[in-house]
């Protein structure tokens, strides 16, 4: 199996290949790269580092953090979506049933082998900012099952990032969101369907939470290339989040 450094380019998007799998988390294991997890709610942060990724596929260790706390609060979840990076990658797995292990003589907290992992680099498309716009508005899984209100940040030919503030709503890499509408001042609603890159909890200049999420497009529609005209054309290379 060959194995991907930091300046070699792992398949990019979503991996449910286990021979895909196992290259990005050996090489996040090597390297005991940082690892965070997303514990919306529990109000203190989880950070450490990936020790060792089971050649036989059944789990995956990270070191125990520094905070009991932080450690208490990743073991009383059953899943949780976890980030890390591979040189200029982003990665990004669901931790799934946590519980205590060793490593040696040091604490390790041990999770299932993850069966989808997303790692992508930052987007290099033209990406229009819609900051200081009038905010575009996203009917979020409109034709699916739980549609919610989310805001746009940016938008581009692959994806956009959006920004939503229902804390309850986590998006894990590869949901898929149906018939989402981009509501368009003076036009027709753009109609989409997203896949979810990513998903933080981010602070806003006002101190509120909120979730930013990046998607790419399944099928962009020929509305989509007429609102990014009427958008402008200004947009920039995004060196960022999808």
């Amino acid at each position: 199996m060959s194995s991907v450094t930091e300046n070699e380019k792992p398949p990019d998007h979503l991996l449910r290949s286990p021979a895909e799998i196992a290259r990005v988390l050996d090489a996040l294991a090597r390297q005991r790269a940082a690892v965070t997890a997303d514990l919306e709610g529990q109000g203190v942060p989880f950070a450490s580092r990936l020790i060792l990724a089971d050649p036989g596929h059944e789990f995956i260790l990270i070191a125990a953090a520094p905070s009991r706390d932080a450690n208490a609060a990743l073991l009383s979840r059953p899943r949780v979506p976890m980030i890390s990076g591979l040189g200029s990658w982003r990665v990004e797995f669901v931790g799934c049933e946590p519980r205590e292990a060793m490593h040696g003589a040091s604490l390790a907290i041990r999770l299932r082998y993850p069966q989808i992992v997303s790692a992508h680099l930052r987007r290099a498309q033209p990406r229009i900012e819609l900051s200081g716009r009038a905010p575009l508005l996203c009917v979020a899984d409109a034709a699916g099952i739980m549609p919610f209100d989310a805001q746009l940040v940016d938008i581009s030919m692959g994806g956009i990032g959006v920004l939503q503030h229902a804390s309850d709503i986590t998006l894990e890499p590869g949901t898929v969101l149906l018939g989402c509408r981009v509501e368009v001042p003076g036009s027709e609603p753009v109609i989409v369907d997203l896949e979810a890159r990513y998903s933080e909890v981010v602070i806003l200049p006002d101190g509120t939470r909120a979730r930013r999420s990046g998607f790419r497009f399944i099928d962009g529609p020929p509305q989509l290339k007429r609102l990014l005209e009427k958008l402008g054309a200004g947009g920039q290379s995004d060196e960022g989040k999808a």
